[in-house]
């Protein structure tokens, strides 16, 4: 059903014009999340969504990812900056692609395309500059693939992308890179319960990176170590790096940030503090900072807000408000058919499981609504 209404929404048509043939529990969950601008917000459409984004979504949608249009590399001869900086738009695609639908074919995508851009220097000549470039899209691509296989909750397929990512960006010299792909790797050690590793990778990639980091990317490691410190009780530490981050953020003011990094603003860091002070045991502070978050999040970020919906849906849930929970909850609901990202989607069974035994009437209607969405 995600796909579905994520087609409707990039080709704006119906889905009887797009060859399906809904029944009528089908064509009801289509209605509720209709018309466009209810899963859209404030998005827009042309020209920013092109037929070349277009294209790529409906060929992951449909599986065939071989297929993806990364512009291919030459079978002979040489390769130049041209070919690298077309696949660099390619990857800055992908990630449009996350923001706002969820990413969760989107790993097969990005190593299928490291296999094509090794078998090309294996085959074509280079110089060094361009060789550079070649190791600097690969850790890019591992880096992306490692991520998106993350929001799976495939971790090992995150790590072993990770890995190779961070080879490639010492291949390639680039400090920045390595950094990047630090910051996935503490969120991804928060995730697993590792508050110590946490916070010695976001501590690597600030001291690898001081004197160069983009200012979004400060903020989102400060973020990383203020998860790592609440995850360890250590409130003052997580107090302080709260406060970096935000300082960080309001000097990236007005500079365009790469697409992987767009993500990083305040919704995002008051994500990153509710999450902190969940971990602190302070749920009516950490649902606050969620509000606020939810507030400021930009509109193109649908996958964001559909994790924010079920977070701040647990927010509450352990501030002992369930009526606001649920009706977070039931937002993350109306997200669910057009976001994919099993990661956030399996915290929002696991809310399902917490609410079914309070035996509320606004919790047993939920119980229903979800229990009917999941078995269309």
């Amino acid at each position: 059903m995600h796909y579905l209404v994520a087609l409707t929404d990039v080709f704006d048509l119906p889905a009887d014009q797009l060859g399906f043939t809904l029944s009528g529990a089908r064509a009801r969950q289509l209605a509720a999340v209709q018309p466009r601008s209810t899963l859209l917000g404030e998005t827009p459409a042309e020209p920013q969504e092109n037929h070349v984004l277009r294209r790529q979504f409906m060929i992951a949608a449909t599986g065939n990812l071989i297929g993806f249009a990364f512009a291919p590399l030459p079978t002979s001869g040489r390769i130049g900056m041209a070919d690298v900086e077309r696949i660099r738009g390619s990857i800055d695609e992908l990630h449009a692609v996350d923001d706002a639908y969820g990413g969760e074919q989107l790993a097969d995508i990005a190593e299928e395309a490291v296999k094509q851009i090794e078998d090309a220097m294996g085959r074509c000549v280079y110089g060094p500059r361009v060789e550079a470039a070649l190791y600097q899209v690969i850790g890019e691509l591992h880096a992306s693939a490692g991520w998106f296989a993350f929001d799976t909750g495939d971790q090992s397929r995150a790590g072993q992308n990770f890995d190779s990512g961070l080879r490639a960006s010492l291949l390639a010299g680039d400090r920045m890179l390595q950094a990047r792909i630090w910051a996935y790797m503490s969120r991804q050690s928060w995730e697993l319960g590792r508050a110590t590793e946490t916070i010695t990778i976001a501590r690597a990639a600030l001291d690898a990176t001081r004197n160069s980091r983009d200012h979004r990317l400060s903020a989102l490691l400060h973020g990383r170590l203020a998860l790592g410190y609440a995850a360890s009780g250590e409130s003052t530490r997580c107090a302080g790096a709260l406060a970096r981050a935000e300082t960080s953020l309001d000097r990236a003011t007005g500079t365009t940030p790469p697409a992987w990094l767009a993500f990083v603003g305040p919704g995002e860091l008051l994500g990153a503090a509710a999450m902190a002070h969940m971990d602190l045991g302070q749920a009516d502070k950490a649902a606050d900072q969620e509000e606020q978050g939810m507030r400021l999040l930009d509109p193109a970020f649908r996958r964001n807000r559909f994790a924010k919906s079920v977070h701040l849906a647990e927010c509450y849930l352990a501030a002992d408000e369930p009526e606001r929970a649920i009706d977070m909850a039931d937002g993350a609901l109306a997200l669910y058919p057009s976001v994919n990202c099993p990661r956030w989607a399996t915290r929002l069974g696991k809310f399902r499981g917490k609410v079914a035994d309070l035996g509320l009437p606004t919790t047993k209607s939920f119980v229903e609504r979800y229990d009917v969405l999941i078995t269309l």
